[in-house]
């Protein structure tokens, strides 16, 4: 019987706290009351769109609670939120200013319980323009005109992500004064980050690169958000477009999260350090991306919260990564990130966008102070990078100058060696031209004292030698105008296309023509392919072999070996002539192609040749567009290479 009671006790009990739970007590205004928040207020999330009109809210009146209490639900469609406001006014003031901590509102419906049924007394949606706000101030204000005693009123309204609204009433004077406070805060906030964007742009004209554009684009999508949450886009640039202004507001809350991802990416070279992370960042970024036209046309960022949600663990492993590197800026950079995930991605986003974990009533400003540090921190971890950067590229500079002042002075000391060169080459040059002329010039002057002095029994052999020396004075003068001055050579070369074969085989027939077989032996190697065409001059390449064949006849030594080949490599044709005679020396080897060099000691002439035979050969194959080098032969002598192009290369000497 005691149980049976108790239990009767216990339902009467919850019975009266179920009845107390769907009352609420009256918010009391005063004559002390400037500013009150209407917390206490009960609140009604109409998920299932239940409330057809203000009237039906009567049968839902059990279902009213306090805000602590409302089942918070994430929803991808906006819902009315229901707030029943029951006052007391005992004060003198009926004039009262409501405000919701939002510049704009997609829908806003307000009614005064009147005869027991709800009067709508004021009424707007997304498409309102500016001017049909009852009270013209860039936040959302609603006047009240509250009657002294008991009256109760009825609240509809929407929020951009269902976002958690801040109710207050004010007194007509606070109203001012916090108006006035809010637009100073928001031009104050909105000046502080278009001063931050001019010192990215200005350091973005001095670093051009892709993560200096995207911090720059992120910067300036953060200024538009702050003036779009301060009102001013919707009051001053399209006030008669209120569809337009949450479309605006909308787009600008889905592109924002891509340009922050690019310039993290960036800042943190991923793609450098850490290829698989970047390639997270890579496939969030595109996932952004396809979720700003979804967000447009369900008019929702539910979506772009949902895919904010989920990468806070990309955020949370990435500030760990970041922290423990050790490049300049790594740990302000670390700080700014963790910041946007504590202010941006878990209050905002989690606790008081879809949902309504966390009734989190300054949302916006939180979203801005955010915003706000974030770029501050990431300004200046910049700049920590750009200075160590540009420390770096000071080094580089002056390691770069210490050696262009090396090689200028190894430069100098080449230019130094090389003119002293050239001039005892010069007076090398003067001295062997002055023994080549004195020889014949001496020979003649014995045959004109000869003839002077009538003592020659041969006077027409006399005056024959003598044309001889002048004709032997005539070839060489012309031979030393060919190898040393700027004649243009090349444009006196009568260049025809050749049988290669077929004119390697004429000039060896040639060569054989001076070979005695009991002093020399002259063999070729031909195994170029007959119809293989060059183009050259037929008669100065056959006299350039025929000078270096009689040169190792001359110089070979009795019982010479000599071998010719011709073989064709890549685009070259290389004429290799060898002998079996005596090696050169280096120092013989670097001047063998210089006008009047002989390397046996004796200068004189009787031997044969003035020493220009080779530098002719150098000067015709060099207008062919070839080259010739010279290097001791495998036979025990010296190799001489011609070199030429298979193909035809545009010449011009000095």
């Amino acid at each position: 019987m005691r149980f049976i009671l108790l239990l009767l006790m216990g339902c009467f009990l919850l019975t009266g706290h179920t009845a107390l739970a769907g009352q609420q007590q009256r918010i009391l205004l005063g004559d002390s009351t400037t500013e009150l928040t209407l917390r206490d207020a009960s609140f009604f999330y109409d998920y299932d769109k239940q409330i057809k009109e203000a009237d039906d809210v009567l049968r839902y009146a059990q279902q009213f609670r306090a805000l602590s209490e409302v089942e918070k639900r994430p929803q991808h469609e906006l819902y009315s939120k229901w707030a029943w406001l029951k006052l007391d006014n005992r004060s003198k003031i009926t004039d009262w200013v409501m405000s919701f901590g939002f510049a704009r509102l997609p829908k806003l419906a307000v009614y005064v319980l009147e005869d027991g049924r709800f009067k709508q007394i004021h009424s707007q949606d997304a498409q309102a323009r500016f001017e049909q706000r009852p009270i013209q101030d860039p936040q959302m204000y609603l006047p009240l005109a509250i009657k002294p005693g008991h009256s109760e009123y009825l609240i509809e309204f929407q929020t951009f992500a269902n976002a958690p609204a801040n109710l207050r009433l004010h007194s007509h004077a606070h109203y001012l004064s916090t108006s006035q406070s809010s637009i100073l805060t928001n031009a104050s906030l909105a000046g502080v980050v278009a001063a931050i964007l001019l010192i990215v742009i200005v350091n973005l004209a001095f670093n051009r690169n892709t993560t200096n554009v995207f911090y720059a684009l992120w910067t300036f999508l953060f200024l538009l958000i702050v003036i779009d949450m301060a009102g001013f886009t919707f009051q001053y640039f399209w006030p008669n477009h209120g569809f337009f202004s949450g479309q605006f507001s909308i787009a600008l809350m889905a592109i924002v999260p891509i340009f922050h991802l690019l310039f993290v990416r960036g800042f943190l070279q991923l793609k450098h350090y850490h290829p698989t992370l970047n390639t997270i960042y890579v496939a969030a970024t595109w996932l952004y991306i396809l979720l700003v036209p979804t967000a447009l046309y369900l008019q929702s960022v539910y979506y772009n919260l949902l895919a904010s949600t989920f990468v806070i663990p990309l955020f949370v492993y990435t500030c760990v990564w970041s922290f423990r590197q050790k490049g300049p800026g790594m740990r302000t950079f670390t700080y700014s990130l963790i910041n946007h995930l504590v202010f941006l991605n878990l209050l905002t986003i989690v606790g008081a966008s879809y949902g309504n974990l966390i009734d989190l009533f300054q949302i916006t400003s939180f979203i801005k102070i955010g915003y706000l540090i974030e770029v501050l921190l990431f300004t200046v971890a910049l700049a920590l990078q750009h200075k160590s950067l540009q420390g770096q590229l000071v080094r580089h500079l002056e390691q770069q100058v210490n050696a262009l002042n090396r090689t200028v002075v190894s430069e100098r000391q080449v230019v130094n060696e090389q003119v002293n060169q050239l001039k005892a080459k010069e007076e090398q040059l003067f001295t062997d031209l002055s023994h080549e002329l004195r020889t014949p010039l001496t020979v003649m002057k014995i045959q004109v004292e000869s003839l002077q002095y009538n003592i020659v029994e041969n006077v027409e052999d006399s005056y024959a030698k003598l044309m001889a020396k002048i004709d032997e004075l005539h070839k060489f003068i012309d031979q030393l105008m060919l190898v040393t001055t700027d004649k243009e050579v090349a444009n006196i070369l009568n260049k025809e296309d050749i049988k290669v074969a077929h004119f390697i085989n004429e000039t060896f027939q040639t060569c054989m023509t001076y070979v005695d077989p009991k002093k020399a032996r002259l063999e070729i190697t031909n195994r170029l392919d007959p119809h293989f065409t060059m183009q050259f001059d037929r008669r100065s390449i056959g006299n350039a072999i025929l000078e270096v064949v009689k040169n190792a006849l001359k110089y070979g030594g009795d019982g010479v070996d000599i071998k010719m080949s011709a073989q064709v490599t890549e685009q070259h044709l290389v004429l290799r002539i060898e002998d079996s005679g005596m090696p050169l020396s280096y120092d013989a080897h670097r001047q063998l192609f210089q006008p009047l060099f002989r390397e046996e000691a004796s200068r004189s002439s009787l031997s044969g040749g003035k020493g220009m035979g080779l530098a002719v050969c150098k000067k015709i194959v060099e207008c062919h567009g070839g080259k010739i080098e010279s290097h001791n032969s495998l036979l025990g002598g010296l190799c001489i290479e011609i070199i030429l192009p298979t193909s035809e290369v545009d010449v011009a000497l000095a």
